[in-house]
């Protein structure tokens, strides 16, 4: 399904941003099964609400940023689901380079909405996980199906890879897997539990793991 970055954001799309906020990313597809083209975009505020400055004495870049959908309708697009846990470019005191910028992104494929964070430290940690959300549009909101947890370590290339299906509350698991080795890695499947059932609304993606026994 059609995805855009900041550069390349179409002009009707840029126009569902509310005052004060800009496109920076966003996919297109349908997600309700109506036959129509659905909209998902990756907002950022303009202005930060906490201004800060780094070491250097430059701008710490810490914009507030949300996730909103639209379902496109006769009536025209209607915002029906928003987020706004999702991680800011820059953290005080920190070398976590920005977690979309590093990512996937967001993407619409067969009616599942994704969105995916990318943690890569330009210093003081060696491992680079990847978060990846999958949504579907279900009981009149957008579930949470599945998680993806992937992180391999620079040097050693250990490789850490975990899947979560919400549906069936099973954990797929694969292990001895090495960047750098032809080894052939192990699958074990194992149940897991979750105390509340996650939804685009509720879920915090920044601090998910807290909210469900991995």
């Amino acid at each position: 399904m059609p995805i855009f970055a900041f550069a390349q954001v179409p002009q009707k799309y840029s126009q569902l941003a509310p005052i004060g906020w800009s496109v920076l990313s966003g996919a297109s597809g349908d997600l309700n099964k109506d036959g129509r083209s659905d909209i998902a975009l990756v907002l950022e505020k303009k202005q930060t609400d906490l201004p800060l400055t780094k070491d250097n004495g430059e701008a710490l870049h810490n914009n507030a940023r949300k996730l909103v959908v639209f379902f496109n309708t006769p009536q025209g697009y209607k915002l029906v689901a928003e987020n706004q846990s999702l991680p800011v470019a820059e953290q005080p005191n920190s070398c976590l380079l920005d977690p979309l910028a590093e990512s996937e992104g967001i993407s619409i494929n067969k009616g599942v909405l994704s969105i995916e964070f990318s943690y890569f430290m330009s210093c003081g940690g060696w491992e680079w996980p990847r978060h990846n959300y999958a949504f579907r549009w279900q009981n009149n909101g957008f579930e949470s199906i599945g998680f993806d947890y992937y992180s391999f370590h620079r040097a050693s290339g250990d490789e850490t890879n975990k899947s979560y299906n919400f549906s069936t509350m099973k954990r797929k698991e694969i292990v001895g897997g090495n960047m750098f080795d032809i080894r052939k890695p192990q699958t074990k499947w194992s149940n897991f539990k979750s105390h509340q059932k996650f939804t685009l609304a509720n879920i915090n993606f920044a601090d998910f793991y807290s909210q469900f026994e991995y």
